[in-house]
């Protein structure tokens, strides 16, 4: 299930997570590794910000916690590959968000969500998971080749 080492087609490839985590940088103005509503409606100004922001919670913070972690991020869109949206539909989401449009609701994700709540072993929990520990191994790499 994990899109650790091995390469998979339903995992999210390098350029869009790349591509998903600068969109991620990008909203957290503050830099502290998590996005909150105050930030996701200054990152689309007037653009329905309150509307967009409001889906975008819906569909992100699936802890509720009022914060989208950007692990909770990364794994969104995980998500979003494991439902079955091709690597050019990502990326031209990701693109339209690049640019302060309007987020777009994932009914295959969101339906993935309703019924991964019904069972013992959250599969978003996994997700989120799997990515914070491949941040982790990505920092660890990081620092290791700068010293």
């Amino acid at each position: 299930m994990g899109c650790g080492a091995q390469k998979n087609s339903a995992c999210l490839n390098e350029k869009l997570r790349a591509k998903a985590l600068e969109i991620f940088r990008r909203i957290d103005i503050n830099n502290s590794g998590s996005i909150d509503k105050d930030e996701t409606q200054k990152f689309w100004k007037t653009n329905f910000a309150k509307v967009n922001t409001q889906a975008l919670f819906n569909a992100v913070d699936f802890d509720k916690s009022g914060q989208i972690s950007e692990d909770e991020w990364m794994a969104f869109w995980e998500i979003v590959k494991k439902s079955g949206y091709t690597d050019k539909e990502i990326s031209e989401e990701l693109d339209n968000l690049m640019e302060g449009k309007a987020w777009v609701q994932f009914r295959k994700v969101d339906e993935f969500v309703k019924r991964d709540q019904l069972r013992k072993n959250s599969q978003v929990q996994q997700i989120v998971k799997q990515n914070s520990k491949r941040k982790s191994l990505v920092q660890q790499q990081r620092s290791f080749h700068q010293e």
